[in-house]
């Protein structure tokens, strides 16, 4: 474990790398708990819970939210996974106000993620929000999150990608940023697809649409591109495009987001997804976390 710290910061001054780190060790050990029932496992992933859930006390920087919305995220799913399926119970916790995870989630984490910004960024707390309040079990803010997907006009899902094409706001910035846009829009609809609401089928398969058109500008492939589609503020990082960006185009390993559209569509509803297909198979099987910015192991927790 390498924190806890009492207060983390992204952005001009960062010290959030020991959250980073810990978020990913209690995501992996509270799947490795999950698989194989070694109590080593619950030790570990629970005391990394803990840990921060009694020691962080404000989270501060310029990009605090996306920091929340990812390695935030990555917390909330180990805390799920332990307290359903491992009767975990929060250190600190009381029926009716307490300290512990449950209040961070609420006071810090719910907090910094409830103005959305633009594009990847703002999905990636829309997700987190969805996941904050499934834990919680909150149904004011998981409404607030179903309402930010679907309409808000610079981070929704009908802002992201171009419902007539499948192009992102991003596909003129680079093509990371592009697939993380992606993945984020993917993890948001699943968490909503636990709570019964189907997020996946919105726009005609829209996530669908927006998986095929990267992955074949990924796989070397042509496409159509509209210089008018892109996302707010683009100005901020070098837009608005005239032209898709070559900038990290591929399909490697690095970006773990193909499985989770994969296994949804064409696994679970048998639409046909050619480039989408195609890019898992070049990327390969999604293995352990690493600095990007999805859960991996796409193989095993999409699967099902």
């Amino acid at each position: 474990m390498k924190g806890p710290k009492a207060v983390l910061s992204r952005g001009s001054i960062s010290n959030h790398s020991s959250f980073t780190s810990d978020s990913r060790a209690a995501w992996q050990n509270a799947l490795m708990w999950y698989i194989t029932r070694d109590e080593a496992h619950w030790n570990r992933s629970t005391t990394i819970l803990d840990s921060w859930g009694s020691t962080l006390v404000d989270i501060i920087g310029t990009y605090r939210s996306l920091l929340v919305g990812l390695e935030g995220d990555l917390f909330v799913n180990a805390a799920e996974i332990m307290r359903w399926e491992g009767n975990w119970t929060e250190a600190g916790a009381k029926w009716q106000g307490g300290s512990g995870f449950s209040i961070q989630l609420y006071w810090l984490f719910s907090r910094q993620s409830v103005a959305i910004g633009q594009a990847n960024y703002g999905m990636a707390s829309i997700k987190a929000l969805l996941s904050f309040a499934v834990y919680v079990d909150d149904v004011t803010l998981y409404n607030y999150a179903i309402n930010e997907y679907l309409n808000n006009p610079c981070a929704g899902l009908y802002s992201m990608f171009d419902p007539k094409t499948g192009q992102s706001s991003e596909s003129g910035r680079d093509q990371s940023h592009t697939m993380t846009g992606i993945g984020c829009a993917a993890t948001a609809a699943r968490v909503a697809q636990s709570q019964g609401s189907d997020l996946y089928s919105q726009g005609d398969n829209l996530i669908l649409k927006g998986a095929e058109y990267t992955a074949k500008f990924n796989l070397n492939e042509t496409v159509d591109y509209d210089p008018k589609w892109f996302r707010c503020e683009a100005v901020l990082v070098g837009g608005p495009w005239a032209a898709i960006s070559q900038e990290k185009r591929g399909v490697t390993a690095d970006n773990p987001m193909w499985d989770i559209v994969y296994y949804q569509y064409v696994v679970k509803r048998g639409l046909k997804a050619p480039w989408t297909t195609k890019a898992k198979q070049t990327a390969g099987p999604e293995g352990p976390l690493s600095k990007v910015d999805h859960p991996s192991w796409g193989g095993l927790i999409w699967a099902y």
